[in-house]
């Protein structure tokens, strides 16, 4: 996905101009080494060297005792204080100084599962590149990296599926979009050979597609505010991926399918999907149910993504989908 960063490209694109020089001095060596790697990917090494650059913003010592005195007052996220921590470990490695730090214990959080009405309702609103972006994520579940490299030759056209190149060294496949979003997405202009990024640059697409979730961040706010509905504030381009999972677990009862969909190596990573699924089912009110009279009507609502629950002493077939 292309060459890593410079060192001058990298260390000015993260704003480190105005700090002092020596800072500065220490961004570069630092950033050189984790370039030395060749493993680690542009993405990784542009978060290690903003850890790194915040721990120097907060005017924190670069010693084992300054850093840790540091993360025990901040407050941040577990999550965060492990990154922070992690990319400090490769600075300790740079300067050959071997000491043992302490682990950060990650709170284990299940993820914000909205409503289908909810995610339609900022799709709906968004303009069109950002309508077919939203789309693409709630029927495919990728990643949001994923979606932004995609290429116009990923499509099939005739099967309406696209081939999706794995991020987190996942697993590559093939995945369906709906006609309505094939549709859409032919209306998109093309300025590269990418879909939705603008330069076409591998190199800049982490920063493009920060910018592009801030637009994605000022619909929802002003959506919540004007339909009174605080949660539309919760959901994130990864909110997509955690709701198509759940749903299609809802669906299919099948792990192994939720696995492939998701491009996981590890069905650990998957199984949390069980456990939101579980959580819907007990709250009734996350239901819509349907009737069929016919064979006829409930082909159309297994086709619609309804699900068969049983056939009333009438005749009548029952069908439910979560909202």
């Amino acid at each position: 996905m292309g060459s890593n960063p410079t060192p001058r490209t990298t260390i000015g694109t993260y704003g480190s101009y105005n700090l002092p020089l020596k800072h500065r001095e220490v961004l570069a060596k630092y950033l050189n080494f984790l370039l030395s790697s060749k493993a680690l990917k542009p993405c990784t090494i542009e978060r290690k060297v903003r850890a790194i650059k915040s721990l120097l913003k907060h005017g924190v010592a670069l010693t084992p005792e300054s850093v840790i005195s540091f993360l025990n007052k901040v407050d941040w996220s577990s999550g965060t204080k492990d990154l922070v921590l992690d990319a400090f470990k490769d600075y300790l490695r740079m300067i050959g100084l071997k000491v043992e730090l302490p682990k950060i214990r990650v709170e284990d959080k299940l993820p914000f599962i909205p409503s289908e009405n909810e995610i339609d309702t900022l799709i709906n609103a968004a303009r069109l590149k950002l309508m077919v972006f939203l789309r693409i994520l709630k029927e495919t579940a990728i990643r949001p990296i994923e979606a932004w490299r995609l290429k116009w030759t990923d499509i099939d056209y005739n099967n309406g599926s696209i081939t999706i190149t794995p991020a987190k060294y996942g697993k590559a496949r093939r995945l369906k979009i709906s006609r309505e979003t094939l549709r859409l997405l032919m209306k998109l202009p093309r300025r590269n050979s990418y879909i939705f990024s603008p330069s076409g640059n591998p190199e800049r697409f982490e920063r493009e597609l920060k910018h592009f979730a801030r637009n994605f961040q000022k619909l929802r706010k002003r959506l919540a505010e004007s339909c009174g509905n605080e949660r539309l504030k919760l959901i994130s381009f990864r909110t997509f991926r955690h709701w198509k999972a759940t749903m299609e677990y809802l669906k299919f009862k099948d792990i192994m399918y939720v696995k492939e969909l998701l491009g996981h190596r590890s069905i650990i990573h998957t199984t949390r999907y069980i456990h939101l699924a579980k959580t819907i089912m007990k709250n009734p009110s996350q239901w819509i149910c349907k009737a069929a009279k016919n064979s006829e009507e409930a082909k159309e609502l297994i086709e619609a993504g309804f699900e068969y629950v049983c056939t009333t002493p009438e005749g009548i077939m029952l069908f439910r989908k979560p909202k």
